[in-house]
């Protein structure tokens, strides 16, 4: 995976539903079996124009520590997940693209997150890690597409799927917490 495919962005446009915690809260939590976000993919729409045509663009933006993006583990997840959203969840057809762009074109930024896909891991008695994926979809999104949680309901299971693929462990390759 070539090193610029990753962009760090310091502006956080579509905020996470997270508490944020020192390193020993975060430490304990997972000691005590609460579950922490990993990392979240969010799938940000765009009205553009491109070669003088109206188009939708698509923005996969991956959200998660600092101090784990540039792990071969984070980028592997980063990589998998853009991928699920990509090829589950955001496959419009032409029609769909129209309306879409449509709806976006009227936001302020002319952007909209369409989709986020989530990966949440707390620990077990036994040490083990359990995953959890969760997800949400934009209301506009929701309501114009009406295949839209058929799609989302496949992206969490291939997320789930991707997060304990086997040879990697988050706790032994991503983050010492």
């Amino acid at each position: 995976m070539r090193e610029d495919t990753f962009e760090i962005l310091t502006e956080i446009k579509y905020p996470l539903d997270i508490v944020t915690r020192t390193e020993e809260e975060a430490r304990k939590g997972m000691l005590e079996g609460e579950e922490f976000m990993v990392l979240e993919i969010q799938a940000i729409g765009m009205a553009e124009k491109y070669q003088g045509k109206n188009s939708l663009a698509i923005d996969y933006i991956a959200a998660c520590n600092q101090k784990v993006l540039t792990s071969p583990w984070m980028k592997e997840k980063i990589r998998l997940l853009s991928d699920v959203c990509e090829n589950t969840v955001m496959v419009l057809n032409h029609r769909m693209t129209a309306k879409i762009f449509l709806q976006i074109r009227e936001e302020k930024d002319q952007e909209l997150c369409l989709y986020r896909l989530s990966a949440w891991c707390s620990m077990c008695d036994d040490g083990s890690q359990r995953w959890s994926i969760r997800d949400k979809i934009d209301p506009m999104f929701e309501q114009e597409d009406k295949f839209v949680t058929k799609r989302a309901e496949e992206a969490r299971k291939l997320a789930g799927k991707a997060m304990v693929k086997k040879g990697t462990d988050f706790f032994d390759g991503a983050v010492r917490v």
